[in-house]
């Protein structure tokens, strides 16, 4: 808890080499691994700050997993109108952004269940008793659990307003930057027409799910299907989040799907580095409860 709390000085400390606080100009620059490892000596220097300037890749993105992520962000920062999104690749991290349209907090949650969510149940008994009972509170079981108990199959077939012929788990883990939980393959119907799309899943317990990661996950599976021959008839990457949440007591899988993107859009973000971009539109939302319950998401 003491690491986190000291971030904010290390945010406002790179805020303030891009903006002049007298003339309200701010000058665009990305972070860089070695900025923000500069940064932290600095401080820990000037200002006796305790933050190791290891692991930089992911400083914002520990940052954003905090529910308190709000309420740390510097307020200077906040009062004059700016946030910060993750960067991927060749050693960027993260942005100084503007608030969009509308904005009010530096880091909205776009990825909450409704007050009165659609819920339905999923049977674990096909899932050994010791399993239900050895659960562990992480993503990586969580995973696992959605793919042994065919979650997406299930979302897919009863609630998504695609019409899916044929969908198939195809690995967890895929590495890449950023890396995808679980990638899947789905064959749909268009009209009269056939098209394959890649699934990706992004899952988080208890934590926020991040936007500009799924963004890049997109544009890295499009340039991906662009230049494995393997991949070259997939149209659509379509992007799916799961994080665990309650219903009341109830503790849930919580499932946004998100409309698909087609490879030609992602791949022109993925060359132009504009993943930022690509827009994010939930199309449903379902909260699925397990029966009986999982040990580490439904139950201690």
């Amino acid at each position: 808890m003491a690491r986190e709390s000291e971030k904010p000085a290390v945010f406002r400390y790179l805020f303030d080499r891009r903006y002049n606080w007298d003339t309200a100009q701010f000058t665009p620059q990305t972070v860089t691994n070695d900025e923000i490892q500069d940064a932290i000596v600095q401080l820990r220097s000037d200002e006796g700050i305790t933050l190791a300037a290891a692991n930089p890749a992911n400083f914002l993105k520990d940052f954003l997993r905090s529910p308190n992520r709000n309420t740390q962000w510097p307020q200077e920062i906040a009062d004059v109108g700016y946030t910060a999104r993750q960067s991927y690749s060749y050693g960027r991290v993260f942005d100084f952004v503007s608030y969009a349209e509308g904005q009010t907090v530096p880091f909205p949650d776009e990825f909450i269940l409704p007050r009165e969510p659609l819920i339905h149940r999923i049977e674990t008994i096909s899932l050994p008793s010791a399993a239900r009972t050895l659960g562990r509170a992480d993503e990586a079981w969580l995973i696992q659990v959605c793919v042994h108990q065919r979650v997406l199959q299930t979302h897919f077939a009863l609630f998504s307003e695609i019409e899916v012929i044929d969908f198939f788990h195809l690995q967890n883990a895929l590495k890449g930057t950023p890396e995808i939980d679980a990638l899947f393959l789905m064959t749909f119907k268009a009209g009269i027409e056939t098209h394959k799309a890649l699934v990706t899943f992004e899952a988080k317990r208890d934590e926020p799910v991040l936007p500009d990661q799924i963004k890049s996950q997109v544009a890295l599976m499009a340039n991906r299907s662009k230049k494995e021959p393997g991949l070259r008839d997939i149209d659509f990457i379509i992007p799916v989040a799961a994080k665990t949440d309650k219903v009341g007591a109830t503790r849930v899988i919580a499932i946004f799907e998100m409309e698909g993107l087609s490879v030609a859009d992602g791949l022109a973000a993925y060359k132009a580095k504009t993943a930022h971009e690509l827009p994010l539109s939930i199309t449903q939302t379902v909260a699925y409860v397990l029966e009986p319950r999982v040990k580490g998401i439904s139950g201690s």
